[in-house]
């Protein structure tokens, strides 16, 4: 096996594509065959040690097959481990016998091995992903630290093998399998392996997220399979989806907002920000708009909608795990990665029978994107990719009430203006003369919210009309009540001031007294805006 024409035979036929498979397999089957006879002989050599061990003398043994097997897959080890891509499963076998044989033996590092492996427990047939997967396994356990190491590596070519064994070359590849009705993920066992310490699998995620940056060069059939296989992993608690979760958002706010803001680069070059700002202000003509700004050479466009649909289908993945395991958006915003790992070691509760669909991207992937014609109907995807792409960055973190400060003041006592005030000056209504349901005409309203939704409506049905000052209308409740209190109990008013506890038990309501309508209703932490 080591002479020069020999040699360049058996490389001759396992690197090249067009060798018959049957003369592949042979020279497979060749090296399996003489491992397992080195195997014998030093066997059958240990024992006989074992016997002479006393009476032999190391300086004088002069074993020179000792180095010989390992000389050999020295010399076919890169050439044997490419075998593992094969579209034949035949071949894929006999590899895998020849890398178990060498792993047995110790003749390589196998840390070198370990990738491969990782990629053959994603096999299509399944008794080479559990012959795979029993050597991962066993590794994991004599080599602890080398499975986290090569995880992301690993992952990466089992997506290799998918693209080799994909039989319609045109259809996205998946990272998912359907065992027994369930969906699984391809590296399901792999991830199964390293969950239970949690800074690795954390690493292991964060590496498959990372590839969604905008300065990751993966190509979106690899998002699709890096996506399905973070859809499906065995998750067993809530730390791991909801870690995944938090840096998506992370990764989305900064990657889509340097999208957007190259995006504005390209149709308003040379324009400042607040120039940039007008022009954009009109959603109606904005596609007119930008058609006509489109630039002479459009080829950073098509480079900037592929860099989109990475932050696209990280928001697809959120939203997937966030209704697969029943999270509100409540445990979102409260979840942390840096607390204690027993405040979200709790089980998952997971839906039956979820699936996850990435069909804009599939449509993308089966449509191809290279060399886009410079048309007036690719002109019209790229701009609308583009505002999709904006109108979802914009709908991504609502504001919430109690996100929002108050607006400022215009009553003169520091008391917050309703949201909605018009630029008329028509300030409120009579707020000393209480709220009234349908008889005071009088009171203008500063804003009017339309609950039915169509903008039609009168004002006892649909239409609820919001006074100029809640604090003042809030104030008129505490006079009312507090001349009711005076006539009914004006002995108990007297001793009233000289009880501290029950003083502190007013405290909401004397917040908003008249007395106290300059200070800030964000002050009391049962106020809601």
């Amino acid at each position: 096996m080591l002479g020069q024409d020999m040699r360049e035979l058996y490389i001759d036929l396992l690197t090249r594509k067009e060798a018959p498979v049957k003369m592949h397999c042979q020279v497979l089957r060749n090296m399996l065959m003489y491992l397992m006879e080195e195997e014998a002989r030093m066997i059958k050599a240990d024992q006989e040690w074992k016997k002479l061990q006393n009476k032999e003398d190391l300086k004088e043994m002069g074993d020179i097959q000792s180095g010989m097997a390992s000389t050999i897959i020295q010399v076919y080890f890169k050439q044997i481990l490419e075998s593992f891509f094969h579209h034949h499963s035949q071949v894929r076998m006999i590899a895998l016998g020849v890398i178990t044989l060498i792993l047995r033996q110790g003749l390589m590092h196998p840390v070198q091995i370990v990738p491969h492996l990782i990629s053959m427990g994603t096999d299509s047939d399944s008794t080479i992903r559990a012959k795979a997967d029993q050597q991962v396994q066993e590794l994991d356990k004599k080599y602890p630290g080398f499975i986290q190491i090569k995880a992301m590596q690993g992952i990466k070519m089992s997506y290799r093998l998918q693209e080799i064994l994909q039989q319609d070359p045109s259809e996205p590849i998946r990272g998912i399998r359907t065992d027994d009705d369930n969906i699984i993920s391809l590296n399901s066992f792999i991830y199964s392996l390293i969950r239970s310490n949690r800074g690795q699998s954390r690493a292991m995620l964060q590496s498959l997220l990372n590839m969604f940056d905008e300065t990751g060069k993966a190509t979106l059939s690899e998002l699709i399979y890096m996506a399905d296989n973070m859809a499906f992993l065995p998750y067993q608690v809530q730390d791991e989806p909801l870690y995944i979760i938090h840096e998506i958002d992370i990764i989305v706010s900064v990657s889509g907002s340097n999208i957007l803001q190259s995006y504005k680069e390209v149709f308003f070059p040379g324009a400042a920000d607040d120039d940039r700002a007008k022009l954009e202000d009109n959603d109606d003509e904005e596609l007119n708009t930008l058609l006509e700004r489109m630039p002479e050479d459009t080829t950073a466009l098509p480079n900037l909608f592929m860099m989109s649909q990475g932050c696209i289908r990280l928001l697809m993945l959120k939203q997937h795990l966030k209704k697969l395991y029943r999270f509100t958006d409540s445990k979102i915003h409260c979840y942390s990665p840096t607390e204690q790992a027993k405040v979200w070691d709790k089980p998952l509760n997971c839906k039956a029978k979820m699936t996850f669909n990435p069909s804009q991207a599939m449509d993308l992937v089966r449509e191809g994107t290279q060399d886009l014609p410079q048309d007036d109907d690719t002109n019209t995807k790229l701009i609308q990719g583009y505002l999709d792409f904006k109108q979802l960055m914009l709908s991504i973190d609502p504001d919430d009430d109690d996100d929002i400060p108050p607006p400022p003041s215009q009553s003169g006592h520091g008391t917050p203006a309703a949201a909605g005030t018009p630029s008329g000056g028509q300030a409120g209504g009579d707020a000393q003369g209480g709220p009234e349901t349908g008889e005071s005409q009088d009171s203008k309203p500063v804003a009017v919210i339309d609950l039915s939704g169509d903008g039609d409506g009168d004002n006892g049905g649909r239409k609820v009309e919001i006074p100029k000052a809640p604090s003042s209308l809030m104030a008129y409740h505490k006079r009312s009540m507090s001349s009711h209190h005076r006539r009914g109990r004006t002995s108990k008013s007297s001793s009233h001031s000289s009880k501290p506890h029950k003083h502190k038990k007013k405290k909401r309501w004397r917040h908003y007294s008249e007395d106290d309508d300059e200070e800030d209703d964000s002050e009391d932490s049962d106020y809601v805006l």
